[in-house]
């Protein structure tokens, strides 16, 4: 027996569906337009204020990678982060930080972002496909991996940059070798006037340092991503973050003011015990006793592995 047609859905409903359609984000670009002197190939990837997609050059004919704020997102301080996301990679030109051509804008006012294109994955997916295979990352793939990055984030704490969501997925690793550090989109540069207001908490909550919880801009300082980097390098040799959010943040954000740091030793009993020493200072609770710079942190972490017996 045939079923009788399915009723439209209330007029009540409709207005809803219709006014949550019209205030969906609208595509910054489409397959084929042209933005600035670039040709838009495909969409890579998308967020709530803007999109990026793969794009060629037709001055060149390179590929780029094109960042383009959606129609209807006109706010200044989100116009103002993303050319302070462009500065502070072109002050970090000739390190690991992704190469940014230009920022400018459409002639119908889209501001964009033209970048290097990045062909690979990223460090959370390099992890897991490590841990796929019931593998940890090797120690050797860990210093090929993090020392560029340690060598940019110095060079742009030097020159007041701090990146202030470095986690995994903003590191990118290329299918031709090498390391790209990207995202500068939550940085936060001294040089500069605060953007950030009181209260705002930027960043990933497992890669928070525990000062920034406070919400307090003038907390923030280059010694986040010091600590950022202690989680990323305890998780690439543990296959574990030192500390998860669960379901209540509060409990969380308790846990890492409070708990002892755990033990990267009882996890990894092949390496040597001085690497909870290390632990203690990288991800320490007040930022005084923590390593104050990322080259500290990395030459400490040298030194402690250098005579380690674990994978190579």
């Amino acid at each position: 027996m045939a079923l009788p047609p399915k009723p439209p859905p209330p007029r009540s409903l409709q207005s809803v569906l219709q006014r949550a359609a019209a205030a969906a984000p609208k595509s910054a670009a489409t397959q084929g337009a042209m933005v600035g002197r670039y040709r838009v190939l495909e969409e890579i990837g998308r967020g709530g204020h803007g999109a990026v997609f793969k794009a060629v050059d037709t001055d060149t004919g390179a590929p780029v990678a094109l960042k383009v704020l959606h129609g209807h997102v006109t706010g200044d301080q989100l116009r103002l982060r993303m050319k302070r996301e462009a500065y502070a990679m072109s002050q970090l030109a000739g390190t690991c930080a992704v190469s940014v051509y230009e920022c400018s804008e459409t002639s119908s006012g889209q501001l964009y972002l033209a970048m290097e294109f990045l062909d690979g994955r990223d460090l959370k997916a390099e992890i897991d496909a490590h841990e796929a295979a019931a593998q940890r990352v090797p120690l050797s793939a860990v210093r090929q991996l993090l020392e560029p990055i340690v060598d940019t984030l110095q060079i742009a704490h030097e020159r007041g940059i701090i990146h202030r969501d470095l986690k995994p997925e903003n590191i990118f690793v290329l299918k031709a070798g090498g390391v790209r550090l990207v995202d500068f989109g939550l940085m936060k540069d001294h040089s500069l006037a605060q953007l950030t207001a009181v209260g705002t908490i930027a960043g990933s909550p497992a890669y928070i340092a525990p000062e920034a919880w406070a919400g307090v801009p003038e907390l923030i300082d280059h010694r986040i991503d010091v600590y950022a980097l202690g989680v990323i390098v305890f998780r690439m040799l543990s296959g574990v973050r030192p500390f998860e959010p669960g379901e209540h943040l509060l409990d969380f954000i308790v846990e890492i003011g409070r708990a002892p740091r755990p033990s990267l030793h009882a996890l990894r009993p092949d390496l040597p015990s001085a690497i909870d020493e290390w632990v203690a200072r990288a991800l320490a609770v007040k930022r005084e006793a923590r390593f104050q710079t990322v080259l500290e942190l990395w030459g400490s972490l040298v030194a402690v592995l250098g005579g380690s017996g674990g994978p190579r």
